[in-house]
């Protein structure tokens, strides 16, 4: 029976809690899904639910809630996600983009490899990626929230929470090793043209900080 769902919406610190999740649950209790496998899945007319062995306690990657709702109506597993601040979540996903096509000529979005910040975040892909992914969910229904810019803290507290034995952190802040030679440009118009095309996940997040402190005064 499934114990615990973690959405790893993108750039909030989900692959370090993946192995965290390895390491408190064992890895063969572990389910990781990436977003291509979800869509293959999808497109085969195939749930998520139909291919987890009953051995599975975890499931962990970028799904959306959507693609486990019948999970969490069947089992009732305990639901987490880490947000980051959503103009921090998309500068660090464009930088990372960047970085991944950097060595892929056969991507059919090489070409757009050196596309500036202030072009890729117009496009609709890019935008309120934590609200696509949490679609339909309610976050009053999440047994933890926590937040990246206190990841250790926060994972901490998790682990408290759900009375795990030992919490180890493997965060490794990534994104240093990207190049990020446009720093410069991000001028105070393109953050708040940042905010403004992604005010669902300014909202959600507003919402999850505020469900978060919630919980922690109950």
């Amino acid at each position: 029976m499934l114990e615990l769902i973690f959405f790893h919406l993108p750039k909030t610190g989900g692959s370090s809690i993946l192995k965290t999740l390895n390491h408190v649950y064992g890895e063969e209790y572990v389910r990781h899904f990436e977003r291509d496998e979800c869509l293959d899945l999808n497109n085969r007319g195939i749930k998520i639910s139909n291919i987890i062995g009953p051995e599975i306690k975890v499931i962990h990657g970028h799904f959306r809630y959507k693609e486990v709702k019948d999970l969490v109506k069947r089992d009732n597993p305990k639901l987490v996600s880490f947000f980051r601040e959503p103009v921090s979540r998309v500068i660090s996903n464009y930088y990372w983009w960047k970085h991944s096509l950097s060595d892929k000529p056969e991507h059919p979005s090489y070409h757009l490899r050196n596309q500036e910040l202030r072009s890729y975040i117009k496009g609709k892909v890019t935008q309120n990626k934590m609200s696509y992914f949490l679609k339909g969910a309610s976050l009053k229904n999440f047994a933890f929230i926590g937040f990246l810019d206190q990841f250790d803290e926060d994972l901490k507290k998790m682990g408290d929470i759900f009375n795990w034995p030992a919490t180890p952190s493997f965060h490794e802040k990534k994104a240093s090793t990207f190049k990020r030679e446009n720093d410069v440009s991000q001028t105070d118009e393109l953050l708040k043209a940042i905010i403004r095309l992604n005010k669902k996940d300014m909202k959600l997040y507003k919402m999850a900080l505020d469900q978060s402190k919630a919980q922690r005064n109950d």
